[in-house]
This record gives C-alpha cells, structure tokens and sequence, in this order.
C-alpha cells in the first residue's frame, strides 16, 4: 500500500483543501475503497491583474487610474483575491484597449483573472468601459460600461467591484455599502476611570472612506442598526431630559435619519403610557436593542419593566405595539430571520444565557443552544442559513455560528474581547468587535466564515457596535 496526497480546489481556488488517501496495488476486485482524509485547510486568493483602463487623454487616464485602483483594494481587502505585481505585465493598457488579450502572456505570471479597460471622454463625464477575463478558461467573462465624474468616482467603483465579484463568485457583492459604528467622544472625560460617556454615531464607505458623524456627541449611544432600504438607523439613546420638574436620564430607542440626520424617538410618551397599563402601571424603565424586520415594515427590541427585560415588536409607522416574551426574566437581542418568520434572542430564563427562536408573533418559543458559556446577540445570516452570535466561556470571548436548529455549532475567532457580530449583506463575512485588552482602544473586525482570514478596518480612532449597511443604490 502506497500513499500519496494532492491538493483539491474549491470554489475557483479561493480555499484549498489538502487531503491524503490510501490505495491498495492489489487487486481492484479485493480491495476496500480508496479513504480519504481532510488533514489541513487554507485560503489560497486568486491572483487577478488589474491594468488601468487607458485613458484618451491626461485626465481620463487619471480617472481611469482612480477607478481601477478602489476596485482593486476592494477586491484584495476580502481575502478571497489578491493582486498580480504590475511589474509582470507584458501586454500594457494601450495594447489591450485596441485587442483582446493573449492569453498565454498572463498565465506566464499566473493569473487567475485580468481586468482592463479603456476610459474615453463622453456627455456628463467620462466612459469607463472594464472588461474581465478568466485566463485560466481563456475566456471574456464580463464587459460593461458605465458614466463617471469626479463625485460619483468612488461609487461607481464600489458598484463596478459587486458586478465583477458576483461574476467571479456568484455571490452578491458588498463593496457599495456603508457601515455605522459608535465612536467615544474624547474631548470630554468623567468619573475617576477618566472614560468618556460620551459617543457619536458615525457612519463610512465599507473602504473607510466618506466618515461623517450622524449625531452632535452629546449623548451616549449604541447598537446602531440600518433598515433594509440604508436610510434610516435604529440605535440606542442615552439622554437628560426634563421630566416632572426635574432632570431625568433617559435611555430609549431612537432613529435617525441618514440623509437629514434628524433624529426622532421610536416610541412616544402615548406608547409608553399604554405599556405601563398593560403591565399594571409599572413604569417602562429603558428600551433598547432594535433591529428592522426584512421589509422594513416592522422594528423588535428590548424593553425594561421593573428590572426585567421583555421583547416587543412595533409597526414603522408607530402603530401596533406588541409584546412578545413575559418580563420575568433578561429577554434580548432580538433578531428577525432572513425570511421575516423567526426572531432570535437570548434569554437567561434557564439560569444562564442561550440561544432561542420563537415564530414573530411570539409563539413556539424553542431553546436551540445548550452548550457551556454564556451566548449573547444572535443575528441571523442574510442567507437564513446561520446564526452568528457571541459567546463567553470563562475569561474568554467568541464569535460563533450555529445553524437555525442548534446543529453544528463552530466558534470562529477567540479574539480577546470579541462582541457585537452582525453581517456583510452577502452573508460571506462578519464584522465584529475585537477589543485585545482591557486598556486597549475597541476595534472592528472583519472575518469570513472559515475564521482564516481576518483584518482590522480603519477607522479615523477607536470605533465599535458596528453594522453593515445593504446594498445601496
């Protein structure tokens, strides 16, 4: 018996699987089926050349160079791709804008994809025309053209990167979205820790780039959360205000406009009165955790009576208040399913923080983890496939998956301090936060589903509770 081990691609190449198996010389007719074992996993990116689309003149070369170069650390900024040195090239950009490229002059420097192009003047800007091969297949996968200028240059590359990735993977991108987050205000410091209570919700490009602040900083907020349609976001508000002739902290769920950056409460005082009758006149404590239904139509979050923590649904336009959990125990972190029929939470109603499901109206309540340590801020997978959520085992942090039923539980990443998961709209990636000591500043994360590959996104200073916006038009 001899053995032998080879290397299986999958996926294009992204992940290669490197596998061994045995085989007996004797004869086929006596002897057993080949065995094969998975001994070792690692992400190989596919190696693409990106040439800069030639440009007809000065300034369109120059856009040409701009457009291509955001596709490109898109493209190398998700683990699956990476860039082939231009210093390989053979065939330069004025060359392939005339012809079709040869084909065995990439291979030569093994190249998995090229893309070019051309950039020409035309009315309201300038023509990019991108082309993309796949030089292994010897084939044109893709030819589009699309109309920039100098304000919509960045967009158009970011919706030019999700054309090309869906074709290369036949996966939605998520390259044209935004992300929010919660960055502390540090010109002001309180109390002896010297920590500032302070936060500004922000929002940026998924790149880094267009941060711009959604709130004044003047109150402590959290857990921002985009509507499906990206233009509006649900979060948590900490703020002083006048109650009864006195000055009251008040900590309830608001939204803001991402557009306008108005902000308005979720619920009024006319919501609150009628959950306190509800509940036999106890006073609504805090609200907070919100989260969008898929249709946007409808928002669930957490709510405070006496101490315990309920969770309630209420229409987008303020009607239909409901509540769906007994507060007689920590009920949060709601979530709505991909397909709008489930929420997920988590509960201590068993003595210790899991994971449940129940059907959106509150019914068929069902513990679906059971495993040690302590879960917390389930979200579902835009695919409806998986459940991310965080977990705390002792003195160690996770960030886990699990499927729908509580089958094939998988910790991903232990990261120090690893929190607050949510993901990518394509459902490929999380972004969490990752904060390595104590006295070390938060910082957000991203990692695909294998947990090989993570990297740091950059952020003008420290920055958490992130969340990733959908698609945007």
């Amino acid at each position: 018996m001899f053995f032998r081990s080879i290397v299986s691609v999958l996926k294009s190449g992204a992940i290669l699987m490197v596998v061994s198996f045995a085989v007996s010389v004797t004869s086929a007719f006596a002897s057993p089926p080949p065995r094969i074992h998975i001994t070792q996993g690692r992400v190989k990116p596919d190696p693409i050349a990106f040439v800069q689309p030639h440009g007809n003149s000065q300034e369109a070369a120059e856009i040409g160079a701009v457009f291509i170069e955001i596709i490109r650390r898109n493209f190398c900024s998700c683990g699956a791709f990476s860039s082939v040195s231009n210093k390989l090239f053979i065939q330069d950009s004025a060359t392939l804008a005339r012809t079709e490229p040869r084909m065995a002059d990439w291979q030569l420097i093994k190249a998995r994809f090229l893309i070019c192009g051309a950039v020409e003047a035309a009315s309201g800007g300038y023509k990019v025309t991108v082309r993309v091969y796949d030089i292994n297949c010897k084939q044109k996968l893709l030819v589009f053209s699309v109309i920039v200028n100098k304000a919509n240059l960045r967009k158009a590359a970011h919706m030019a990167s999700d054309q090309i990735y869906t074709r290369l993977t036949g996966e939605k991108g998520m390259f044209n979205t935004q992300i929010t987050y919660i960055e502390p205000v540090a010109s002001e410091r309180r109390g002896r820790s010297g920590v500032s209570y302070r936060r500004t919700l922000k929002k940026m490009d998924q790149d880094g780039a267009n941060c711009v602040a959604l709130t004044d900083g003047r109150d402590l907020v959290l857990t921002p959360r985009y509507s499906p349609d990206g233009k509006t976001i649900a979060f948590l508000r900490y703020r002083t205000e006048r109650v009864g002739g006195r000055n009251k902290r008040m900590a309830h769920v608001a939204l803001v406009d991402v557009a306008t950056k108005k902000v308005t409460p979720l619920l009024t005082p006319a919501h609150f009165k009628a959950i306190s009758q509800a509940n036999g006149g106890a006073e609504v404590n805090m609200t907070y955790a919100p989260r969008f239904s898929p249709d946007g139509k409808f928002l669930c979050f957490s709510l405070i009576i006496d101490g315990k923590s309920a969770i309630y649904t209420i229409s987008r336009d303020g009607s239909n208040v409901r509540r769906l959990t007994t507060p007689v125990s920590i009920d949060t972190s709601p979530a709505y399913s991909a397909d709008g029929r489930k929420i997920v939470f988590t509960s201590d109603r068993s003595g210790k923080e899991k994971i449940y499901i129940m059907n959106t109206d509150g019914t068929n309540v069902m513990r679906i983890t059971s495993n040690e340590g302590k879960y917390s801020q389930p979200v579902f997978s835009p695919r409806g496939d998986l459940i991310a959520f965080s977990k705390q085992i002792g003195n160690q942090f996770f960030i886990g998956v699990v499927q729908p039923n509580g089958q094939g539980e998988r910790l991903i990443v232990q990261a120090g301090m690893a929190e607050a998961p949510q993901w990518s709209p394509n459902g490929r990636y999380i972004i969490f936060t990752r904060q390595t000591t104590m006295s070390a500043p938060r910082r957000i994360c991203i990692i695909d589903l294998t947990g090989l590959f993570m990297r740091e996104i950059q952020t003008p200073g420290e920055a958490y509770d992130a969340y990733w916006s959908p698609l945007l038009q």
